[in-house]
């Protein structure tokens, strides 16, 4: 026995095929500025779980970089009583040093950094095994030209050219010897 609606289903699937192709369509290109459109939707994913605003921002990796600084200095002053701003404590070179390239060498802890940890204890609570993975990092590295520097940063450590910080050793002609 045949119903209405097996009459009308040809028509019904053209219909539902032809709003489809109609939705899907756009009728001119469209920036990051305008909200209701296909072309912010990666924007507005990036603003809303990484905080960052592309067009605020220079690229993610100045902003995660500058991200880790701002971690940095508030564990140092809450924890080990030492402010590098203040005019009483002496300056500490490496809180106005460049951007070292964005590599897992010479300095893995900044490439790895507290978010890493957050990830493994959270790995850790649901699997039973500590497993950090530096998910801001990563995404810093599959960023537009994040390959190259990492490839730099590791280069530049075969070569021992470390970029002078904390965690690097000195030069040699650093070293002096004292009462010979």
């Amino acid at each position: 026995m045949r119903t209405p609606f097996h009459s009308t289903r040809p028509l019904l699937l053209i219909l539902a095929s032809a709003l489809l192709a109609l939705g899907s369509c756009k009728s001119a290109t469209s920036g990051v500025g305008q909200h209701w459109s296909v072309d912010s939707l990666g924007a507005r994913v990036s603003k809303a779980f990484l905080g960052f605003d592309e067009e605020r921002d220079v690229s993610y990796r100045e902003m995660q970089w500058q991200d880790k600084q701002d971690i940095n200095l508030t564990l140092r002053r809450h924890f080990l009583n030492s402010n590098p701003w203040n005019p009483f404590q002496p300056l500490d070179a490496s809180i106005v040093a460049p951007r070292p390239p964005h590599s897992i060498v010479p300095d893995p802890v900044d490439y790895f950094h507290i978010e890493s940890v957050m990830s493994g204890l959270l790995i850790l609570a649901s699997s039973g095994t500590f497993i950090p993975i530096p998910i801001g990092s990563l995404i810093a590295t599959v960023e537009d030209g994040g390959v190259v520097e990492f490839g730099q940063g590791i280069s530049n450590t075969l070569k021992g050219n470390f970029r002078p910080g904390i965690g690097t050793p000195p030069p040699v002609s650093a070293f002096r010897v004292h009462n010979p």
